[in-house]
């Protein structure tokens, strides 16, 4: 009788013990400008169109429509998107207008981000991207402007709508990492009238500049890095540093195709951190044992390369990023109870076509209005890459549906098939919150 009665109470003692759910922490990768063209573009290059790539290679996928209000009048919609709207949309569930960052296109009220709410629950943060930190992408879940450009005080579009500088937003919100490009940001004046390094500093940051602090640092601390003037440089540039151009012609003006060249090592690339570094550094610190975590990791010169029809420069971001995608998923599988979403904001200009001919007579300077480049893959095959939205180097964002690969998520079919840009927030929310 004894026995039983100890067994009886070992029993209660173990359907009576508290059990501890483990904490949910979100991955979101977003490759800037990431459509189809620009995975295609390193796929080729790389694998010659072979398997390699490893968001290939993601079970869980669908097609992401993406959409913006219009400035002038944002009751009606504009068929395209860019990373301020794309950012917000993704960000916070609601769709805004051009340059806008997390607020309202009708009245500039602010809209709460997934980050915001993370804070609230006691969640840890990150930002990581190629850009500079206040660019629009990781801005959209920090800060809150009317111009995506009022990066610190001294920046001209702060003036246009009175936007607290969104430098100064992101350090008042703690982000437990940020890391990006960013120099120029250091030594600008906030409200307080100390540096940006100063006040970043006075809040627990450690602040630095250079790659080899980042490897040497222990993972935990409270980090603000940025490690180029602006933007990151990419790992590689075009043949002779040069991206696509107008295409030469003879004395005719009959079309003088180039030789195919192989992308080159970017010598400004040098003391950089890669993508995937930053990642892990990023990772490896917000791992919390109480609530979980949220962190967004952009690679953003995707998007900046395509904008200057530099086609190397989009390939390397692209593979980059696709390796921190793999780092991502494979720390979600180890750590558990983790999902990882990639997707991109909107889609850009690139596209793949061979030699362009011409049916009715010899193909002329006037058939191919616009840039082109003729790239050697890796396998020793023609690549060519064309980008035709503009005749000046700032080529315009697409309209394409955009790629979204899961990982880790309960209901995986609720991101699959063709699906809304506004979706996605609120997924991410039922994973963290529910």
């Amino acid at each position: 009788m004894k026995r039983f009665i100890a067994l009886l109470t070992v029993s209660v003692a173990v359907i009576t013990s508290p059990v501890f759910a483990k904490p949910k922490n979100i991955i979101l990768l977003i490759g800037d400008g990431m459509g189809e063209s620009e995975i295609a573009l390193a796929r080729d290059y790389e694998f010659d169109g072979e398997a390699g790539l490893y968001v290939d290679e993601m079970k869980n996928r669908g097609s992401v429509i993406v959409k913006q209000l219009m400035i002038e009048d944002p009751t009606k919609i504009q068929f395209t998107g860019e990373s301020a709207s794309g950012g917000t949309t993704i960000s916070t569930g609601n769709r805004t207008s051009q340059g806008r960052i997390a607020v309202s296109a009708f009245d500039g009220s602010p809209f709460k981000t997934i980050l915001e709410e993370a804070q609230e629950k006691g969640f840890k943060t990150g930002l990581v991207t190629t850009a500079i930190i206040t660019d629009a992408t990781p801005a959209a879940f920090a800060a809150h402007a009317q111009d995506r450009y009022c990066f610190m005080s001294s920046s001209k579009a702060c003036a246009n709508f009175n936007d607290t500088p969104i430098v100064e937003q992101m350090l008042d919100h703690n982000v437990d990492v940020m890391l990006g490009g960013g120099y120029n940001l250091l030594p600008a004046k906030e409200a307080g009238g100390r540096t940006v390094k100063e006040k970043a500093e006075a809040q627990g940051y450690t602040v630095i500049t250079k790659r080899d602090e980042l490897l040497a640092l222990e993972p935990g601390k409270k980090l603000f890095g940025v490690f180029s003037n602006g933007h990151m440089p990419v790992e590689w540039v075009g043949p002779g540093g040069k991206g696509a151009d107008f295409i030469e012609v003879d004395e005719d003006r009959v079309v003088i195709f180039p030789e195919p060249a192989a992308c080159e090592a970017n010598p400004k690339y040098e003391g950089i951190p890669r993508l995937e570094e930053m990642a892990k550094y990023a990772l490896d610190t917000l791992k919390n044992k109480d609530k979980g975590f949220f962190v967004m990791i952009e690679g953003a010169s995707i998007d900046k390369q395509a904008h200057v029809a530099r086609p190397c420069g989009t390939i390397s971001e692209m593979l980059a990023f696709d390796r921190t995608v793999k780092m991502a998923v494979e720390f979600a599988k180890k750590e558990g109870n983790t999902a990882v979403i990639v997707t991109a904001d909107h889609g850009q200009a690139t596209q793949i076509i061979y030699k362009p001919e011409a049916y009715f007579g010899p193909l002329r300077r006037d058939h191919i209005p616009g840039f082109y480049q003729l790239l050697l893959t890796k396998g020793g095959n023609e690549l060519g890459a064309y980008y035709g939205t503009n005749n000046i180097n700032d080529q315009a964002h697409t309209g394409v549906n955009v790629p979204i690969y899961t990982y880790g998520l309960k209901k995986p079919e609720e991101l699959e098939g063709v699906i809304q840009q506004t979706k996605v927030y609120g997924e991410m929310k039922k994973f963290l919150f529910d």
